[in-house]
């Protein structure tokens, strides 16, 4: 008996740390392997995004900032990784948490090559705490299902190559939405 007893009491300990691993990541659901909290916003050309309409597609989901040193270097990376990938179900969506809207424009109009993607302006700082970021830039890789599926805090140029590749990688699988079974 005391066998038992000790193996009910181990499955015990061991489904609560299963629901409260489970719990935590429903509480937290911008984490990888959760679907991106959905948003409706407006571009800095007065468009409205809504990124739910994007299914789809992979979306590359980036929150920058003026002030933001890493972003100055993170931002032509981004116009090049688009152009270089126009032809694919890709965009990007990049969210500008500048109190003022003159300071995007003018961080924008410094750029040799200006971005061929919307930028979203969140001066109200809405968007922030759904995808709870804690560095700018922070970035996230949407598969076309609308899962978050890779997470960066920062930029650095060495990691290019990892975005390059994370893309190829989600571009590579076939969309599967929901209530659609994967194809074997």
């Amino acid at each position: 008996m005391p066998f038992l007893a000790r193996s009910y009491r181990t499955a015990a300990a061991a489904a609560i740390v299963l629901a409260l691993s489970m719990s935590a990541a429903l509480a937290d659901p911008a984490q990888i392997g959760t679907r991106a909290p959905l948003f409706t916003e407006v571009t800095l050309t007065g468009d409205t995004l809504s990124l739910g309409d994007l299914r789809g597609k992979v979306v590359l989901l980036d929150f920058w900032a003026s002030w933001c040193a890493p972003c100055r270097k993170e931002m032509p990376f981004l116009v090049k990784l688009r152009n270089s990938h126009s032809d694919v179900p890709f965009e990007i969506v990049a969210v500008n948490v500048d109190k003022k809207v003159k300071n995007a424009k003018r961080f924008l109009a410094r750029l040799d090559r200006k971005p061929r993607f919307p930028i979203v302006l969140d001066a109200a700082m809405k968007l922030p705490p759904l995808y709870r970021l804690k560095a700018m830039p922070t970035t996230l890789f949407i598969d076309r299902a609308g899962v978050i599926r890779f997470r960066h805090k920062g930029f650095a140029e060495s990691e290019e190559e990892e975005f390059g590749k994370e893309l190829e990688e989600l571009l590579a699988e076939r969309a599967t939405m929901p209530g659609e079974e994967e194809a074997r």
